[in-house]
């Protein structure tokens, strides 16, 4: 997670008579000094906030710096972060201007760039985003407010064979080794593929399909049911495993006497993809995972953590938040 930035407090006059602070002060002078630069409000370069998980069903799965982590609302991301699902998993990320990003199962998507930009103080600015889908299925939303506002995109879309260009607007995208696809909501991108050009595709249920190894074909309308087909892919699925900040239950995976134990079933559950953390109770260690939307989503959790072999012990159940 990124440390924002902040400047030094002044050092006094008299503390710096000591040699020590006053080579602490000098080495801090070009960090003060850059941290201004990048704050004046005439300045093109400006920080730009984290993409953030908003909601997740489980399991799935945060990767930072070659280091994988459960994925858990609230959780950020930067530039070369990744985000992973599982089988049966879904996640909703909101990108620094708040448009809506959706991955569907067994998907793997990584943040190339994500870079903000502004020309003065009253300039919204422009976000320039270069994400990849490595697998998987993806949509993506711009948001009504940021459009409002006036905020500028520079996004696009790598997918295996074809990178998506994007300015505002709701689509749909899937690749996998056998082949690629593009499905217009709303709004415009241009498809520019290695074997055909830039392909523009500007009305609603424009449709691209490209299959590895075979001639390219022109793109076309997709029918009312492969539309319902592209959205379901994407969406929470509720009642589902779905987490969220403020969620109110929680799957208990055990309650064991020996918190051993209870540290290596935690380690056990996360590296599946649940965030599971311990709750010492009087004397016992109670290994959960928080933040499920319903009764019905902890069930689910628990229900899938039973069907392996070493996820849940004795005193697994589903429980509220407060009890």
């Amino acid at each position: 997670m990124a440390t924002p930035l902040t400047t030094p407090h002044p050092v006094s006059t008299a503390r710096l008579q000591s040699p020590l602070l006053r080579r602490a002060a000098l080495a801090l002078l070009p960090i003060a000094c850059a941290v201004f630069v990048w704050a004046m409000p005439g300045s093109a370069r400006a920080a730009t906030a984290p993409t953030v998980v908003e909601a997740v069903q489980l399991p799935a799965w945060v990767e930072h710096s070659g280091q994988r982590r459960p994925a858990q609302p609230g959780q950020t991301l930067g530039a070369r972060d990744s985000a992973i699902t599982a089988e049966g998993a879904r996640m909703l990320l909101r990108l620094p201007d708040r448009s809506m990003v959706k991955l569907g199962e067994k998907t793997q998507f990584l943040i190339e760039e994500m870079a903000q930009s502004r020309s003065g103080k009253v300039d919204p600015g422009t976000l320039k985003s270069t994400l990849r889908l490595v697998t998987g299925i993806f949509r993506y939303a711009t948001d009504y407010s940021s459009k409002a506002l006036g905020v500028r995109r520079d996004l696009s879309l790598k997918i295996n064979t074809a990178t998506v260009g994007v300015r505002g607007t709701d689509f749909w995208s899937m690749t996998d080794d056998a082949h690629d696809a593009v499905c217009l909501f709303e709004g415009k991108v241009e498809v520019l593929s290695s074997a055909q050009g830039s392909i523009p595709l500007d009305k609603p249920g424009a449709f691209w399909l490209t299959f590895t190894g075979k001639p390219a074909t022109p793109p076309g309308q997709a029918t009312p049911d492969q539309l319902a087909k592209f959205i379901a892919q994407a969406e929470l699925t509720p009642g589902a495993g779905i987490a969220l900040e403020g969620g109110r239950w929680r799957a208990v995976a055990a309650l064991l006497s020996s918190g051993v134990e209870a540290a290596a079933l935690r380690e056990r559950l996360r590296t599946a993809g649940y965030p599971a953390d311990i709750l010492v109770k009087r004397g016992r260690y109670e290994v959960r995972i928080n933040d499920l939307a319903t009764e019905q989503d902890a069930t689910s959790v628990l229900e899938r953590l039973q069907q392996a072999t070493d996820l849940t012990a004795d005193g697994a159940r589903v429980a509220l938040a407060s009890s």
